[in-house]
């Protein structure tokens, strides 16, 4: 039997897409908060798109979204976003059958595919902890925009003039500005 081989793009054949996730969640601590949304976008390595990207709502139950942290209220009722989850009768498991089944369209090997985004550690608990069928489809190794960000600032701070973020906290908002960040040095650092 071949061994199945994860798509990149033409001129990165061997390469593993880039899984760009980002949750927005009811606080900061995956043990104790949940998800609201997740959104997800697949690029190559130089960051050209591989297919249409995924933004959905979960639902939760009242009782969740009276536990929200104070921050969360705030930037989730601005945004709409809870709104959304108590219309929403997505669950977390099927939203993670959906990312996986992209997923495999483009790698479908375990353990390969590689997660990206700002902060990608504090996507990744979230995705560990709810979502862990989902986190076997992903390397160990994450494209941490937020690394970047903090070498520029110490060693190319003049290069951050040129770069805005708009901080809508939505998360498909939030990954879409994560990859144009990224596009930004790629453009200007490397």
């Amino acid at each position: 039997m071949a061994v199945q081989r994860c798509y990149g793009s033409k001129s990165q054949p061997l390469l593993p897409p880039l899984v760009w996730i980002d949750v927005e969640t009811t606080g900061l601590v995956a043990e104790k908060d949940v998800i609201l949304e997740v959104a997800m976008v697949l690029t190559d390595g130089m960051l050209e798109s591989l297919d249409k990207p995924q933004s959905l709502v979960i639902g939760q139950p009242a009782d969740q979204l009276r536990k929200l942290s104070t921050w969360a209220r705030k930037w989730h009722q601005q945004s709409g976003l809870l709104d959304e989850v108590a219309r929403s009768s997505l669950t977390v498991a099927r939203a993670e059958q959906m990312l996986i089944d992209q997923i495999k369209r483009f790698c479908p090997t375990p353990g390969r595919a590689v997660l990206a985004g700002n902060n990608v550690g504090f996507d990744r608990g979230f995705i560990d902890r709810y979502m862990p069928v989902l986190a076997n489809y992903l390397h160990f190794r994450n494209v941490d925009v937020s690394s970047v960000n903090e070498l520029a600032k110490r060693w190319a701070p003049e290069t951050l003039r040129g770069l805005s973020k708009k901080h809508t906290h939505r998360a498909l908002d939030d990954i879409t500005e994560s990859i144009r960040e990224l596009r930004f040095y790629q453009a200007t650092l490397f």
